[in-house]
C-alpha cells in the first residue's frame, strides 16, 4: 500500500486508515499481561484521529534514569527518561514510526495493580480523553518487572504539584496571580464536569504545573486501590478536601458539587499558603468538625469578595455551591476587575494594602510552616462511623471557624 509520510500536519483519511492498519498488525507483538489493559490500548489505537490520541504499551526497558519523586496513598511517582519518546508520525516508505526522541516523563506506579479492575481502566480512559487540555496527557502504560505493578506513563510536570508550587512561590504571588491560578484550575474542573464526570479526589496534590499559570488535573478517581471492588462502599481520599456529605455517607453521595467543595479548600490554600488543617490531626474528630461546619481558618487579610466566593463553595448544602462554570466566569470577571481601580475588588485590595504593616513588595523566599505529625495529605482509607449530619456552623460563644 503506497502512502505518503504521515505526521501531525498530514492526517488524511487514507493515512489514518494505514496508521490504524499498522497498529492492528502489531497487536500480536506485545501484551501487557492484562486483557482489559490490552483492550484499552488497542481501542485507542484503532480509533486514533491524531498522534496526541495514541496510548502505547511501552516496554520497561525503554526508560532510563528512574528517579523517585513522591509516595502517594496507593502508588509511587517517578521521573524517568523515555528513550524513544512518543509517536509523532509514520514514514510510509520505510513503514517505521517517527518518534519525538528522548524526553522526561512521569511514571506512576500503582500498588497491587496485578489485579486491575475494569473501573480503574475507565478512570484512565477519562483522563486520556482530557489529556493536554485540562488533564495531564497519558502516553501509555508499562510494567515494573521488579514488583509486577503497572505504571501509567504521563506528561512530566516541571513545577511539580500545586502544593509544591505554593511552598516555593507563595511569597511571590500577588492577588492577580492568585486569581489567575484559581481561574485556570476552575476552568480545568469545568471541562471535566461538562463531560459529565466527577473527579472524586480533587486536591492540591492532584494538580500539577508546567508553570505558575498552567495547572493540569490528574488522577481521575485513582485515589483508591486499583484492586478494589468498584461496588465497595469504602471511602478513600485526603480528609481535608472531602465534602461533608461524602464523609457522612461514606462516599455514596459524591457529586460534582463535592468537587466544588474541594475547590473551595484549594482556594483557602491559595489565599493563605497553608495546607488545610496543617496544624491538627486528620482524624475522626476533624471529620466530625467538618460535618458540623468547621472550615480552614483564613489567617491573612483577604478581599471579602473572594472570601464570599470561597464560603459558597464550602457551604454544607451542596445545592448552595456554585457550578464549575459559574466559578470560571466569576474568577475571570474578578481578574478583569483588577484593571479598574473603582471596582469593589480593587478597593478591597487597596484597603488591605493600606492597613498592612508588612512591606507591600513581593518577597522571594520559601514559604515555611510546621505540620502536625498526624496531618496526612495522601489518599487513604477513611473509616469514620456515626458522623453527624452536615450543617453550616452555628455560632458558638461568638466565634465561627468559617472565614468572615
Amino acid at each position: 500500500m503506497a502512502v505518503t509520510t504521515w505526521s501531525y500536519d498530514n492526517t488524511t483519511n487514507q493515512n489514518l486508515k494505514y496508521l490504524q492498519f499498522k497498529f492492528k498488525k502489531e497487536f500480536h507483538d506485545w501484551t501487557s499481561g492484562n486483557h482489559d489493559i490490552d483492550q484499552l490500548i488497542q481501542q485507542t489505537q484503532l480509533n486514533v484521529m491524531k498522534a496526541q490520541d495514541i496510548i502505547e504499551w511501552i516496554p520497561f526497558n525503554k526508560f532510563a534514569n528512574l528517579k523517585y519523586l513522591a509516595k502517594g496513598g496507593f502508588g509511587t511517582v517517578f521521573k524517568a527518561l523515555w528513550i524513544d519518546g512518543y509517536i509523532i508520525g509514520l514514514n510510509g516508505m520505510k513503514n517505521e514510526w517517527k518518534r519525538r526522541s528522548q524526553m522526561d516523563v512521569c511514571l506512576k506506579s500503582l500498588d497491587n495493580s496485578k489485579n486491575v479492575k475494569r473501573a480503574f481502566i475507565e478512570e484512565i480512559e477519562n483522563q486520556h480523553k482530557h489529556g493536554g487540555n485540562s488533564a495531564m496527557k497519558i502516553y501509555g502504560i508499562t510494567k515494573n518487572p521488579k514488583d509486577g505493578n503497572y505504571m501509567i506513563v504521563m506528561e512530566y510536570a516541571k513545577k511539580g504539584s500545586h502544593r509544591k508550587l505554593l511552598d516555593s512561590k507563595y511569597n511571590e504571588l500577588d492577588w492577580a496571580s492568585k486569581i489567575a491560578n484559581l481561574y485556570y484550575i476552575a476552568d480545568g474542573l469545568n471541562t471535566i464536569h461538562e463531560a459529565k464526570l466527577v473527579h472524586k479526589d480533587f486536591h492540591s496534590g492532584n494538580i500539577v504545573n508546567q508553570n505558575t499559570f498552567s495547572p493540569y488535573i490528574t488522577d481521575f478517581g485513582l485515589c483508591k486501590p486499583v484492586s478494589q471492588d468498584p461496588n465497595s462502599r469504602e471511602l478513600f481520599g485526603v480528609l481535608p478536601y472531602i465534602a461533608p456529605e461524602v464523609l457522612y455517607t461514606s462516599g455514596k453521595e459524591y457529586t460534582q458539587k463535592s468537587d466544588i467543595y474541594s475547590f473551595g479548600i484549594i482556594m483557602s490554600e491559595v489565599f493563605t499558603g497553608y495546607p488545610p488543617y496543617h496544624d491538627i490531626p486528620h482524624d475522626k474528630d476533624l471529620a466530625t468538625r467538618i460535618c458540623l461546619g468547621y472550615r480552614p481558618k483564613i489567617s491573612c487579610k483577604t478581599p471579602q469578595i473572594l472570601l464570599d466566593l470561597m464560603n459558597k463553595c464550602l457551604d454544607a448544602e451542596p445545592q448552595n455551591r456554585p457550578t464549575a462554570k459559574e466559578l470560571t466566569n466569576k474568577l475571570n470577571h474578578f481578574y478583569k476587575d483588577l484593571k479598574n481601580e473603582e471596582t469593589k475588588l480593587c478597593k478591597q485590595i487597596k484597603d488591605i494594602k493600606g492597613s498592612s504593616k508588612e512591606p507591600s513588595m513581593v518577597i522571594s523566599t520559601r514559604f515555611t510552616y510546621q505540620t502536625d505529625e498526624q496531618a496526612i495529605y495522601t489518599s487513604r482509607l477513611l473509616h469514620f462511623l456515626e458522623l453527624p449530619k452536615p450543617e453550616n456552623y452555628r455560632t458558638f460563644q461568638g466565634q465561627s471557624p468559617l472565614s468572615k
